[in-house]
């Protein structure tokens, strides 16, 4: 599967910083699931569960207090106010 350059950051810094294939997060409009390839958007991202596939068929999981989500033809970035991975 194709994969894009992925960020998630809060004021604690970077928490991932690497190749994903799909990122899960809920929007202020519901549920969102961005790949490669999406359309260019910015919307801001609720309280929730964060699940990010990787490459190798791993995922990670995490929770956020909400934040903004960027998706451009280059990269996606979540800004979270505060995010912690669960392991």
């Amino acid at each position: 599967m194709k994969t894009f350059p992925l960020k998630i950051s809060s004021p604690e810094g970077d928490l991932f910083c690497g190749e994903a294939v799909k990122l899960f997060v809920r929007g202020v409009e519901g549920e969102l699931a961005v790949m490669a390839g999406h359309i260019p958007f910015v919307t801001p991202v609720k309280a929730c569960e964060c699940k990010v596939e990787l490459e190798d068929g791993n995922e990670r999981i995490g929770s956020t207090d909400g934040g903004l989500l960027t998706v451009s033809g280059e990269k996606v970035v979540l800004l979270s106010g505060s995010f912690a991975w669960k392991d």
